[in-house]
């Protein structure tokens, strides 16, 4: 097991989560909610990163698992 990929895909995981706990509940700017929020390109590349943190950090564990270091 190689102890510094699986702490770099635990960080990613954490990042990833902070990162949806700071958006739940949020919703993109529009009538609905008065124009207040993010827009809706920032929305979207909020979300994408969210995404690709955690599957970053879910590669980088496994990975760290089958090193042969």
């Amino acid at each position: 097991m190689d102890v510094k990929l699986f702490f770099i895909g635990l960080f990613f995981l954490v990042v990833g989560g902070l990162m949806y706990y700071y958006i739940k509940g949020e919703k993109p700017s529009s009538e609905k909610t008065n124009w207040h929020g993010m827009i809706l390109s920032a929305y979207i590349q909020f979300w994408g990163g969210i995404i690709l943190c955690v599957i970053c950090g879910i590669i980088f564990i496994i990975k760290s698992f089958s090193s042969y270091n």
